[in-house]
């Protein structure tokens, strides 16, 4: 077996630097300084202090750790089940050959995803606000009373929850788009022909080979959800009464607000952590078969 050129080495030598310039390197100074006590006046000091930051995490009162991460697991869990179910139902009927125009859908639908987090924020806080905002409008010709969306403790996480829906959503349809089309057309014309229905098409036929295409956008809208700042902070900043401050932006407030970038390094390591676990469970009870 003939050996590699030296040279296939050097064309994947940018990318491998790359690689380790702007994402191993900041993981490994992030964890080195959420060891520390550091502030933002004085980047330069740094005090080994062990895990006294992850301890100070439960010691905060205002809002309290305990709270954050349950804001977060349903701002995460809401927007990501809504990405996977309406992405694979819009990309169920982008993949149909009746359908006429698709290429154009497909390009329209993405246009949330490429829009700007803050610009997304900003123009759902207009649909939101309780005087001129469209949503209350239609409440009005239901005869129903106004809300204060995104200022009412009650109804902010959702409102954020649906503003980042529709910004995800693309995200899951250009994955799982790609898996249905990887789908050999035969197989569900063989199914067509032995008298299947769409459901058992489906459930027998699509969804088994699609399995890894969801599997993957589950790790990855995951992990993009877990770090959803600019959406929410454009829209309440974490408020009203900290009823929207997620990991993310709690991790800002105590890095940049507060200045204890230790303490803010040790957050964003958490929520490093909850993310990877979150993605051995999808892949331990979520594995793909060999179908």
């Amino acid at each position: 077996m003939r050996r590699r050129p030296a040279v296939g080495y050097l064309y994947i030598t940018p990318l491998v630097v790359g690689v380790l310039l702007f994402s191993i390197y900041p993981v490994i100074q992030v964890v080195w300084m959420s060891f520390h006590e550091i502030h933002l006046a004085s980047l330069r000091q740094m005090t080994w202090v062990g895990l006294q930051n992850y301890a100070e995490l439960f010691r905060i009162q205002r809002p309290t750790f305990s709270s954050v991460l349950t804001i977060t697991a349903l701002f995460v869990g809401g927007s990501v089940f809504f990405h996977v179910v309406i992405g694979l139902l819009l990309a169920l009927m982008l993949n149909a050959t009746w359908l006429k125009g698709r290429t154009f859908f497909r390009n329209l639908y993405m246009l949330p995803w490429i829009t700007s987090g803050i610009m997304v924020g900003y123009t759902w806080s207009f649909l939101f606000e309780p005087r001129a905002g469209i949503l209350n409008y239609m409440l009005s010709l239901l005869s129903l009373p106004a809300q204060s969306w995104t200022a009412d403790p009650t109804l902010a996480l959702p409102s954020i929850i649906i503003a980042n829906i529709w910004r995800g959503v693309p995200y899951s349809l250009i994955i799982l788009t790609g898996g249905l089309q990887s789908i050999n057309p035969e197989l569900n014309e063989s199914a067509i022909v032995d008298g299947a229905s769409t459901t058992q098409i489906f459930r027998l036929i699509t969804f088994p080979l699609i399995k890894s295409f969801i599997l993957l956008t589950l790790i990855l809208d995951t992990g993009l959800t877990f770090h959803v700042f600019d959406t929410i902070f454009s829209m309440t900043a974490g408020g009203p009464m900290h009823s929207t401050e997620t990991l993310a932006v709690f991790m800002y407030y105590q890095a940049f607000k507060y200045g204890k970038i230790g303490l803010g390094s040790s957050i964003s390591m958490v929520l490093l952590t909850f993310a990877l676990i979150i993605a051995i469970v999808y892949m331990r009870f979520f594995r793909p078969g060999r179908e």
